[in-house]
This record gives structure tokens, C-alpha cells and sequence, in this order.
């Protein structure tokens, strides 16, 4: 139970402060046809999981990730 309240801390920190400002390579996150308004209105938790993406794909894995639970 302690663990999953310490996850569940370190979640919340970590989604807690992703935005343009601290940010500025965000823009990378963008998909086609996409603009920077429409990744900015997106909750903190599915911007860090499209920056997991993308950091997969520039990596050379195939495998993605849909959600920060039983996938990582």
C-alpha cells in the first residue's frame, strides 16, 4: 500500500510541471496536422507518454506505450 502511494506521489510530481515554458522541445511531440495549441490542451500524463513514444521510436524500438501503469 505504501508503494503504491509513493507511485502514486512520484506520478503527480513528475506530470505536475510539463509545459512550454520548462519545456520548450515540446514541439516535437506534435503529430501531422497538428498544432501546438492542440498538444498544449492535452492532460500532462499523455504529453509525457507521447515524449515516452517518441523517445521509443528515435531509439529504434517498435514497441509504444498506451498508459504509465502495466506498460512501463
Amino acid at each position: 500500500m505504501l508503494l503504491g502511494i509513493c507511485f502514486q506521489l512520484a506520478r503527480l510530481v513528475a506530470v505536475n510541471k510539463i509545459d512550454l515554458k520548462d519545456c520548450p522541445e515540446l514541439f516535437r511531440l506534435l503529430e501531422d496536422g497538428e498544432e501546438l495549441a492542440d498538444l498544449l490542451k492535452l492532460p500532462p500524463e499523455h504529453i509525457l507518454i507521447r515524449w515516452i513514444n517518441y523517445h521509443l521510436r528515435k531509439a529504434g524500438q517498435e514497441r509504444q506505450i498506451s498508459n504509465l501503469g502495466k506498460d512501463l
